[in-house]
């Protein structure tokens, strides 16, 4: 059968420029990532800090474990060009996998409330939550693959202006945590439901495909690059879960809002890679030596905002965190200087890292995600042995500072060459 009957990705209206692309994700995720931060600011400011750190905890359990079960699909489906599974087989294996994620921070949610209640309550809501971006995720693929990041943009306007309100709503009126989660999540699956599923038939046939052989087939071509995503979610998540586990649940809740800016800028530098993802891969595929350029600017651009973010924190971090949380976390200036620093690394190596994936040498990207996991396991744990949330901080900062030059030594010499793993679906 031939890639073009293969493929169930039509394109019913012209791609996007890579500038409006480019320009819908900086409108999208902008608008997502200030709702995410509200949502903190709420929360430091009209819970405990003991539930900010039962939510940083929840968070981070349930990212590693609906991270674990995409599998990368969403990225796949964007740098396949070629259309190498049909999006039946891609929605078929994610719904699956998703079930199966749901099943497990359900018993983990149970086991969790045995000891501490409110965590486990918090737990389950956000799991509810993760179910509904799901739904939201593959489509997201599809819009991507067809060089259209303006549906992606409106849902998460949608989904970040609507959660935030009702988990307001509802924090202000319940006083509850937990409530206030499953207001977000019954709003993201509204969007889901409402938007994202209609808007991507309109790309592909929605229709889900549970052929074994196409199902086994597409998880093998995808586990590496399922497992480097997983990694660097690990990479995020795991000093969250570190820090609850020796620290007071106090400082997790400091740690969940000033870290927050680390989040927040990861998040914004995925969205930036999801949508050069499709572009550097085509780049590559048609030889036109483009890549590398593309690459280097990418990367270059998010180095320059790294380093303002840096130098603004450096100077006015004190007023920012009064404004924001209020007087009493102005004594952790510090920690939010050494988290921006992370970041201002972190947003350059995210551009490289897209280029490897670009060039869907995952196992390479899988092999560099596992060593910096470890890296990071350890520091962090250390760190917060013997430094506290400062020595958390500095772990991260080592790490990334060893990251990147040795990404530019993996990106650099592989930009003229194109990969050529065979199809298996």
């Amino acid at each position: 059968m031939s890639v073009a009957a293969r493929s169930s990705l039509s394109l019913p209206a012209p791609m996007n420029s890579i500038r409006a692309d480019l320009g819908w994700s900086l409108l999208g995720q902008g608008m997502f990532l200030l709702a995410q931060a509200g949502l903190v600011v709420a929360l430091a400011r009209l819970a405990p800090l003991e539930d900010v750190g039962r939510y940083g905890i929840a968070v981070s359990l349930a990212s590693i474990t609906f991270l674990a079960a995409g599998l990368g699909l969403r990225m796949g489906l964007a740098t396949d060009p070629e259309g190498r599974a049909r999006f039946g087989v891609y929605l078929g294996l994610r719904g699956l996998t998703t079930g199966a994620a749901l099943a497990v921070i359900a018993v983990t949610a149970l086991a969790l409330g045995l000891r501490d209640p409110a965590l486990g309550m918090i737990l389950a809501m956000v799991a509810l939550a993760r179910t509904a971006d799901a739904l939201s995720d593959l489509s997201y693929g599809a819009f991507q693959s067809a060089g259209r990041m303006d549906p992606v943009a409106r849902s998460l306007v949608l989904r970040g202006l609507g959660g935030l309100s009702v988990f307001v709503a509802l924090l202000l009126a319940s006083g509850s945590v937990a409530l206030a989660v499953a207001g977000q999540a019954a709003a993201w699956g509204a969007v889901a439901l409402g938007h994202d599923l209609p808007q991507a038939a309109r790309f592909v046939r929605m229709r889900p495909d549970f052929t074994r052989a196409r199902l086994w087939a597409l998880l093998r071509e995808g586990r590496a690059l399922g497992l480097a995503m997983l990694l660097g979610e690990i990479g995020t998540a795991a000093p969250r879960l570190i820090v609850g586990t020796l620290l007071p649940l106090a400082l997790a809740g400091i740690y969940t809002a000033v870290g927050y800016v680390l989040v927040l800028g990861t998040a914004f530098a995925a969205a930036l890679s999801q949508a050069m993802a499709m572009r550097l891969a085509r780049a590559i595929s048609d030889g036109s030596g483009t890549f590398g350029p593309m690459v280097a600017r990418f990367a270059g651009s998010l180095a320059a905002l790294g380093i303002a973010a840096l130098v603004i924190v450096s100077l006015f971090g004190g007023p920012v965190l009064t404004l924001v949380f209020g007087p009493s976390f102005v004594t952790e200036t510090r920690l939010l200087t050494l988290m921006t620093a992370v970041l201002a690394l972190r947003l350059p190596i995210a551009a490289l890292q897209t280029g490897l994936v670009a060039q869907r040498r995952f196992a390479c990207l899988a092999r560099l995600r596992f060593g910096a996991t470890l890296a990071i396991l350890a520091g962090t744990a250390t760190g917060a042995q013997f430094g506290g949330l400062d020595g958390v901080a500095l772990a991260l900062l080592a790490v990334s500072a060893g990251q990147l030059p040795l990404l530019i030594v993996l990106v650099r010499p592989a930009t003229s060459r194109q990969p050529k793993e065979p199809a298996h679906v």
